[in-house]
């Protein structure tokens, strides 16, 4: 044994060892849940016969033909049609999630308790048990085959969470920033929007990528509340892609390319801001 290893104290060498130990596991994490999303790439670029002939192993050649095909057959439709039902139940949501945890955490009054345990309740509740009663409730409104059959609920199931991380983190915002607002002369509309909405980011960011991704991949609810081929989705598109006695499964792995990019792109540029804003709505809540 070396003199320097012999004079490195044993707590330094234990928690080395536990770094160790916890890169190892993480890469055995990764290995274990990234592979398949590579294999997915990968099978997106064989022909059909390659896929089933070598189904592990890469393309003899690379088929870029895949995603002009899948675009090509409605891909695009579907896309556009998930992303302008998330991106409008996302912006709904960020509104009124942040205006009920910032008004819950500076204006508490008699029974806000009792209020925000209502919305904490609301995550016990699974979403596709209410489908029978929203449906008929979506063709007594007549919203049914449309896209508000599908805003509204995405908010509701979507705000207990939102409320939860919002509510947190406005708790933790020092009063004197209300305060400094108030004495100037803001109400407290005022003093949301132009001081406490701005600072807010990591929040905002947490609650986008987690609605996104809940609302992009949902599949229950638009077989539900849509049937028109014009407004379907992303997961119920996909079902297209498969006969019914066959299936071209390179076709289908580049649709699902196609489909996981979104998700994928929003989270890099707001990865950032995720950790900080559940650290801030749960620990502080």
């Amino acid at each position: 044994m070396s003199a320097t290893q012999t004079m490195q104290p044993a707590g330094t060498r234990g928690k080395g060892f536990s770094r160790l130990l916890l890169y190892v596991l993480l890469l055995v994490h990764l290995v274990f849940t990234g592979y398949p999303f590579v294999w997915m790439v990968i099978s997106s670029f064989k022909t059909n016969k390659e896929y089933f002939a070598n189904p592990w192993g890469l393309p003899e050649s690379w088929h870029f033909d895949n995603f002009v095909q899948a675009w090509n057959q409605g891909i695009n439709g579907y896309l556009f049609n998930s992303l302008y039902i998330t991106f409008f139940s996302v912006v709904g949501l960020l509104i009124v999630s942040t205006l009920i945890g910032f008004y819950l955490s500076i204006r508490p009054f008699k029974g806000s308790k009792l209020l925000l345990g209502a919305f904490f309740l609301g995550m016990l509740i699974p979403i596709h048990s209410t489908l029978i009663p929203l449906f008929t409730m979506a063709n007594k409104l007549g919203v049914y085959d449309s896209f508000w059959a599908l805003f509204f609920p995405y908010i509701a199931f979507n705000l207990p969470v939102a409320v939860f991380i919002a509510h947190g983190f406005f708790q933790g915002v020092p009063k004197e920033l209300e305060e400094a607002a108030m004495i100037d002369g803001c109400s407290i509309y005022q003093t949301f929007f132009k001081v406490y909405f701005p600072i807010a980011k990591p929040v905002l960011a947490t609650i986008t990528i987690l609605s996104f991704f809940n609302i992009m991949n949902d599949f229950v609810f638009p077989l539900v509340m849509v049937s028109k081929e014009s407004l379907k989705t992303l997961p119920l598109g996909l079902m297209m892609f498969k006969g019914n006695f066959s299936a071209d499964y390179s076709l289908i792995s580049a649709a699902l390319v196609i489909t996981t990019a979104p998700i994928i792109i929003l989270y890099m540029f707001l990865q950032k801001y995720i950790q900080k804003g559940v650290v801030a709505g749960a620990v502080k809540g």
